[in-house]
Parts: C-alpha cells; sequence; structure tokens
C-alpha cells in the first residue's frame, strides 16, 4: 500500500472521473453493524459455486447458484471481509461489490423486468472496519434467455480515509484499464478486487 498526498483540486477532479459523479456520505458505526446483521438474515442459498479471491487486506467471494433457469428470478451474494490488522474506515463506493454479466457475445446481460443491463449510482461511503469484519451484498437477477455467460464481481475502489492518501493492493483488475486514463485514474482502478471470469450456463425455464 502506498500513501500519496493530493489536493482538493486534484480530489474533485479525480472523483469525476473514478466514480462517475460520486455523492459523498459520511458513514459511522451503524453502516458496518447494518452490513454484519444483514449478513446473519440472509438464507443459504440452494447449492452454491463460490469463486474467492484474496490480498493483504481483503477476501472477495462470491456466491452463485449451481442452477439457473431462464425467465426465473436468482440471487448473487458478494462477500468482502477485511484482512487487515488495524483499524480502518474503507472508502469505497455503494454497493461496494458490482456483478457484471455479459453473453458469448460480450454483449451485457439484461436483468431487470424492464430488459435492462444492470445501473449503479456513483455513490461513495465512508465505512469503519475492524479486522474479520465482512461487507455483503446480494443482487438479484433474471435472464430470459438460455445460454452460455461470463459472470464478473468486481469492488469499487477501495482506500482508507478520504481524501485518498492510502489505497488498499487490488487483484485482477486489467480489464478495467484504458490506454487513454491518466495515471491517476489507472491507480484508483488498480485498488479494485476483480474475480476471474465465472462462467455461468443458464438452461431453458
Amino acid at each position: 500500500m502506498k500513501r500519496r498526498f493530493i489536493t482538493v483540486g486534484v480530489i474533485l477532479v479525480v472523483v469525476g472521473l473514478a466514480l462517475g459523479g460520486v455523492v459523498l456520505a459520511g458513514g459511522n458505526e451503524r453502516t458496518a453493524d447494518r452490513n454484519e446483521k444483514s449478513a446473519g438474515q440472509t438464507e443459504p442459498l440452494d447449492g452454491v459455486l463460490v469463486e474467492e479471491v484474496r490480498t493483504s487486506d481483503f477476501i472477495l467471494s462470491v456466491e452463485v447458484p449451481e442452477e439457473i433457469r431462464a425467465g426465473e428470478v436468482f440471487t448473487l451474494r458478494g462477500t468482502l471481509e477485511y484482512i487487515g490488522e488495524e483499524d480502518i474506515r474503507l472508502f469505497h463506493g455503494l454497493p461496494v461489490i458490482r456483478f457484471y454479466m455479459v453473453d458469448r457475445d460480450g454483449k451485457y446481460a439484461a436483468n431487470d423486468f424492464l430488459g435492462h443491463p444492470r445501473g449503479y449510482l456513483g455513490i461513495a461511503l465512508l465505512t469503519p472496519l475492524e479486522t474479520g469484519q465482512k461487507m455483503q451484498v446480494e443482487d438479484t437477477w433474471r435472464i430470459d434467455y438460455p445460454g452460455e455467460y461470463e459472470l464478473i464481481a468486481a469492488t469499487t475502489l477501495l482506500a482508507n480515509e478520504c481524501p485518498w492518501e492510502e489505497l488498499f493492493e487490488g487483484k485482477n483488475y486489467e480489464r478495467f484499464i484504458r490506454d487513454d486514463m491518466t495515471e491517476r485514474v489507472k491507480e484508483l482502478r488498480r485498488s479494485k478486487i476483480v474475480t476471474a471470469p465465472i462462467e455461468i450456463t443458464v438452461i431453458g425455464g
């Protein structure tokens, strides 16, 4: 992890580039408590495939139902566990884990009842975390057509405090990097933790 000190002017520019118009909301202890409570109240999925990515400070794990039928609603679950040694105030987007599904042609799969791809707002939070604390995200999907798909789960950028003096180590971020990005934006993207593509087969309903 590297410490970076940046001016307020640079912060405003980077916020717009990296998060697409971030609305900052001050996190507090209740935010982390809510994450743990929601995790405890969630029923287990009926048979899951689990993908896990580990860095020096976090473990990202993803649960996917073993069987997905076209036209039926299913749930994807992602968990981000903090394994660092010191208490932090995590700066992250909302939700902290995001899911992307593409078909064999690389087109994003529609997943709501109006046939729209999943969209995420540019909202960010500060969440206090202690070692071993988990943040969980559940997302309901529906894919109308059987076939082969690829699922990718990715965190937002992960930093300690805001301004982003300390970015956490990411992993598997290459597909989020473009040549036309500035070095600072590339650095922010590198703090994402991303799963390898998870192969999903959607069977006929």
